[in-house]
C-alpha cells in the first residue's frame, strides 16, 4: 500500500507538492481566523487577508530561487537557526488551534489538549522515521479529507442556519486592519524551512522522484488555498449548532495536522535528528504555557517579528550577489 502511494507521489509530484505545499500554508488561524476576521472586521479587510494568503506561496515560488543568492542565505548557519526557532511558533498555532477548536465539542479544553499531544507525538515518530515523503503523503491526504469535509460542512451549516445567518458588514473603519495584515503574510512563506528544502529535494533527492517545474506546484499550491478560503468566507455566514461544531473540529483537526507536520519536520531539517527530536519534544512541553495566547495571539506575535527576518535576509542575498560581482569585476581587470 505505502509502497504504491509513493510511486504516485513519484509520477504525480507536481500535483503531491502543490498539496502539501497548500496544506503546510493552512494551519488553525486559516479558517479560525478567516471565520473571526470576517466577522469582527468586515467583508473588505477578509479580502484583503485572503489576498495576502494566496500570494504568499505564489510569491514564494516565483521569487525564492531566482533572487541571486537567496537561497545560500537562507541555508547559512545563522538563518538555518533563526528559522528553526520560527518552527516552534508554528507548532504551537497548531497545536492552539486543535485544542480551541475542541473546547466548543463535549470533550472540552483537556480533551483538545489531549488531542493535539497525541498528533504531535506520532507526527515526531513518523517524521524522525521517514523524513520527506512521508510528510508529503499526509499532508496530500489530509488536505483532499479537508476539501471534501468542508464542502461538506459549508452546504450543511448553511443550510441548517435556516435563513438565520451572520450579518457580516463591509469594514470600511478597519481596512487598515486588513492591508496591515496581508502584507504580513506575504513574506510569511520565506521562513519555511520546509519550502527551502522541498525546492532542494525537487533538484536532488535520494527516492528517485523526478524533478519537476517546482515554481508551477506553488502556484499550484497557492491558488489552491484560495479556493478553499471562498468556503471559509461563507462559512463565515453560518451559526454553527452542536454537531457542526464537532464536525468542524475534525475539519480544524485535519487542517492543523499537515502544518504540524510540516513545521515539526523543518525542526528536524534545521537541527538534524537527534537535536531535533530534542527540539521537537521540548516545542510540545512549552506548549502549555503558550495556550492562553490563543490562536490570533501566537499567529500575531510570530508574524510581527517574521517579517523584518525576511526583509533582511532579502537585503543580505543581494548585498552578497553585488560585492561578489564586484568582487569578480575586479579580478577581471587586473
Amino acid at each position: 500500500m505505502i509502497k504504491k502511494l509513493v510511486s504516485r507521489i513519484k509520477q504525480n509530484a507536481t500535483i503531491y507538492y502543490a498539496m502539501s505545499i497548500a496544506a503546510t500554508w493552512a494551519n488553525a488561524g486559516s479558517l479560525l481566523n478567516g471565520i473571526s476576521t470576517a466577522q469582527n472586521d468586515g467583508i473588505i479587510p477578509f479580502i484583503l487577508w485572503a489576498i495576502g494568503n494566496t500570494l504568499a506561496c505564489i510569491v514564494f515560488g516565483l521569487f525564492a530561487s531566482r533572487i541571486p543568492k537567496l537561497t545560500d542565505v537562507f541555508y547559512s548557519k545563522p538563518m538555518q537557526i533563526i528559522m528553526g526557532i520560527m518552527c516552534p511558533f508554528q507548532c504551537w498555532i497548531s497545536l492552539n488551534g486543535i485544542q480551541s477548536v475542541f473546547a466548543s465539542t463535549p470533550i472540552g479544553d483537556i480533551g483538545g489538549i489531549v488531542v493535539a499531544l497525541i498528533f504531535a507525538i506520532f507526527f515526531i515518530v513518523l517524521l524522525y522515521k521517514y523524513g520527506m515523503l512521508s510528510n508529503v503523503l499526509s499532508d496530500h491526504l489530509s488536505w483532499v479529507a479537508v476539501y471534501v469535509i468542508l464542502f461538506a460542512l459549508t452546504i450543511v451549516v448553511l443550510i441548517s442556519s435556516n435563513g438565520n445567518y451572520v450579518t457580516l458588514t463591509m469594514g470600511l473603519d478597519k481596512i487598515e486592519i486588513g492591508i496591515k495584515n496581508c502584507i504580513l503574510l506575504i513574506p510569511g512563506a520565506f521562513l519555511y524551512p520546509y519550502y527551502f528544502e522541498l525546492l532542494k529535494y525537487n533538484n536532488k533527492n535520494s527516492d528517485n522522484v523526478k524533478k519537476i517545474n517546482v515554481e508551477k506546484s506553488f502556484i499550484i499550491g497557492g491558488l489552491a488555498f484560495g479556493i478553499y478560503l471562498i468556503f471559509v468566507f461563507f462559512m463565515a455566514f453560518a451559526k454553527f449548532g452542536m454537531i457542526t461544531n464537532i464536525i468542524k473540529a475534525i475539519l480544524v483537526t485535519l487542517i492543523v495536522i499537515s502544518s504540524l507536520s510540516s513545521f515539526l519536520y523543518s525542526i528536524f531539517i534545521t537541527f538534524g535528528k537527534k537535536l531535533g527530536t530534542v527540539i521537537n519534544i521540548i516545542t510540545v512541553i512549552i506548549w502549555q504555557f503558550i495556550i492562553p495566547l490563543g490562536v490570533m495571539g501566537a499567529w500575531t506575535l510570530m508574524a510581527s517579528i517574521r517579517i523584518y527576518i525576511v526583509l533582511g535576509a532579502i537585503l543580505t542575498a543581494y548585498i552578497w550577489y553585488f560585492k561578489e560581482k564586484r568582487e569578480r569585476k575586479m579580478l577581471k581587470n587586473v
